[in-house]
């Protein structure tokens, strides 16, 4: 079978390795699609979590082709998987944060094992309901991969817990901050600002229900909140309640301290490629709450459930798809930040 593999910093190769084969417990899919996520460019630009040969790629859905002593599953079923694999052991495990495995990165796929990038991926620990979720017929192979990254967004606005009547600011309108968009706005949130310097991820913004959608780079994200809500005590900075990282800036996330209100949320979703320099006296001095918020907990069902009810239009999210043997284009057309959403690759 093919599969694309990193060997070094921007460098994939598309190559013929052997097919996995199921054992006990495990299964083997037909990838249907992939998506390119923002930790998947990490990876390719600078190495990030991955060694030469890895195949990366962990958003996906496809058909079930073998399974060894997996229940609820059959050969031909549609599923999408959870990648983050819990050990099931360890301390955090126990307690049911399994987002928080201590020990279990070795089976994480795209990291630890072969990803979605490939006609076939193994599913190392397949189990119905904690790393595998059969997909309705009204979620097609295309929505299911887009289950994982909507679960990310998911698990950033259940950490926010926004009241209502909040104002709540999504740093970035990627992937990520647009699905943390549109559940803030299905959680029935009061007004929601953007920042996003590319014009089409502002207009899907928008599109999804954000209220105002902000270029940094033209307007101050403090100017753009502080129209909504007054500004913040003493004069200095604004009032919203929950702001939610997901750009991986660290001007952004500066902007966002600035922008929260005395008593405000803070939720960490983003990777930060690079140290920021920030003074924690301004966290100290608001009382904020910083939350940081790691992949997903027991998100994946609420998710498939939203794109069975259609209040999750996955085309919203997906702007390109392209085959396997076009890997590198598709990189780069997520790396480069435009026009692009979701890049989905199908094998």
């Amino acid at each position: 079978m093919r599969a694309a593999r990193w060997n070094a910093p921007q460098e994939l190769e598309l190559t013929e390795v052997d097919a996995p084969v199921a054992g006990p417990g495990q299964l083997v899919l037909d990838v249907a699609a992939c998506g390119i996520c923002g930790s998947d460019l990490h990876s390719y630009a600078s190495g990030f979590a991955a060694t030469p040969g890895q195949v990366l790629g962990h958003e996906l859905s496809g058909r079930v082709r073998e399974a060894e002593g997996v229940d609820g599953v059959a050969v031909g079923d549609r599923i999408t998987v959870r990648p983050l694999t819990p050990c099931g052991a360890c301390p955090r495990c126990l307690e049911g944060e399994i987002q928080l495995c201590e020990a279990g990165h070795a089976l994480n796929i795209g990291y630890g094992t072969p990803g979605g990038f490939a006609d076939r991926v193994l599913v190392p620990k397949a189990q119905v309901g904690l790393t595998v979720f059969p997909l309705p017929d009204e979620v097609d192979d295309r929505a299911g991969a887009l289950v994982e990254p909507l679960a990310v967004s998911l698990r950033a606005v259940n950490q926010a817990d926004p009241a209502p009547d909040a104002v709540a600011v999504v740093l970035g309108a990627g992937m990520i901050g647009l699905g943390v968009v549109r559940l803030l706005r299905l959680r029935g949130v009061g007004r929601i600002v953007v920042s996003d310097p590319s014009p089409a991820r502002r207009a899907v913004a928008l599109e999804l229900g954000a209220d105002i959608a902000c270029d940094p780079l033209e307007q101050p994200l403090v100017d753009a909140v502080t129209a909504i809500t007054g500004p913040g005590a003493g004069g200095r900075g604004a009032r919203a309640d929950v702001v939610v990282d997901c750009a991986g800036s660290g001007p952004a996330l500066l902007d966002g301290i600035k922008a929260t209100r005395h008593g405000g949320t803070l939720v960490i979703a983003a990777v930060h490629g690079k140290r920021i320099e920030l003074n924690p006296t301004r966290i100290m001095e608001k009382e904020l709450r910083v939350v940081g918020s790691l992949g997903y907990r027991d998100e994946f069902p609420a998710v498939v459930d939203l794109l069975r009810r259609g209040e999750i239009d996955a085309d919203a999210f997906i702007s390109h798809e392209l085959p396997l043997d076009r890997i590198d284009e598709a990189f780069r057309l997520q790396l480069g930040r435009g026009d692009a959403i979701k890049v989905l690759v199908r094998p």
